[in-house]
């Protein structure tokens, strides 16, 4: 009896010792590998929005999954961070619609000018905008330009802009000596 008792007791202490591990943060963090993010999750439990049409010239800011993946091929990446045209274009969707578009020109096939660049972003925002405000940072290598959308704010949730004004967007463009090299299409107000 003596020995069974001897044997749970090291057994409940083995347990309490492992309890104690300071690998403990290391299992929570494999276990956030493997549970879906937000997003992922949203997928699959959301439909897609109903009426699928193009708020823009070209596939872009506010347009849905769906329509990225017929103008631009398979998703590269994942549902949260999607990839098109190589590493050119990254997508972040909620609810199905792209809230963030990255567009790296370096990354393109084609070489563009500033004017070019400019006319290539501009058919990816929603057809209605208007530019509300613009500024430069004081070295000129950044750009900001708020716009106003009606067909954005009618076509998102109100939720995805967290606390900035429903239907408003900003492009932020980055450029080196030679040029644009990025643009930023996000929904909501430059911080």
């Amino acid at each position: 009896m003596k020995n069974k008792t001897l044997i749970a007791a090291m057994f409940a202490g083995s347990l309490i010792m492992a309890g104690c591990n300071p690998n403990e943060e290391q299992i929570v963090e494999e276990e956030d590998k493997n549970n879906p993010s937000t997003e992922e999750q949203r997928a699959e439990t959301e439909e897609a929005p109903g009426e699928n049409k193009k708020i823009t010239e070209e596939v872009g800011l506010g347009d849905t999954r769906d329509l990225f993946t017929k103008a631009y091929g398979d998703n590269k990446n994942n549902d949260e961070i999607a990839r098109f045209n190589g590493d050119s274009m990254l997508v972040e969707f909620q609810t199905h619609r792209a809230v963030n578009v990255e567009l790296q020109f370096e990354d393109m096939e084609q070489d563009m000018n500033n004017e070019e660049i400019l006319a290539f972003v501009e058919k990816r925002i929603p057809k209605d905008a208007k530019e509300v405000d613009r500024t430069k940072d004081d070295n000129n290598h950044t750009e900001i330009i708020e716009y106003k959308s009606e067909l954005l704010k009618e076509n998102l949730s109100e939720e995805v802009y967290e606390g900035d004004d429903p239907g408003t967007f900003t492009v932020l463009l980055t450029s080196n000596e030679e040029g644009y090299v990025n643009a930023s299409l996000s929904i909501g107000n430059s911080d």
